[in-house]
């Protein structure tokens, strides 16, 4: 069940992210101004200063779109192989073959385009990701392992 569940999420956060990429211009920048109003507010009323701007804040929303989404893919493959070392350069290709596609969608709708840049983010993105899932994996590891070793 635990793995149906990984893979169902996977593929809801991969539809989410395509989804997101086929909206026009206009409507993806009212949603990064409600965004940065909202930072803006919040850091207002704490009396800090708002060190983001709109694009600032698109940018790290492709980062941690694709952060969650490494995360995910990395879970769902390790519930569904024996071995993570096996499997990475699995891994590493869907961290790169989403990203490329994102952009790809992203050049259709009106006023938007397919930037390189936004790639290599989004790849960084999926590998930070990648590495906090891969962290923790070795953490519970070492848990259990230090649990079973100590003696009643």
């Amino acid at each position: 069940m635990k793995k149906k569940i990984l893979l169902i999420i996977t593929v809801l956060i991969t539809a989410v992210i395509f989804i997101h990429s086929s909206i026009p211009a206009v409507e993806s920048t009212v949603e990064s101004d409600a965004a940065y109003g909202l930072l803006d507010g919040v850091t207002g009323f704490l009396h800090l200063p708002n060190l983001f701007t709109a694009v600032t804040i698109r940018k790290l929303a492709h980062f941690l779109e694709f952060a969650v989404y490494g995360f995910f893919l990395t879970a769902t493959v390790k519930a569904h192989c024996t071995t993570l070392k096996s499997e990475v350069f699995k891994i590493l290709f869907f961290l790169l073959c989403v990203p490329v596609t994102d952009e790809t969608i992203q050049y259709f709708p009106a006023g938007r385009s397919a930037q390189v840049s936004d790639v290599l983010l989004d790849f960084s993105g999926g590998l930070f990701g990648f590495l906090c899932m891969v962290i923790l994996i070795a953490a519970v590891n070492f848990l259990r392992r230090t649990k079973s070793s100590r003696p009643d």
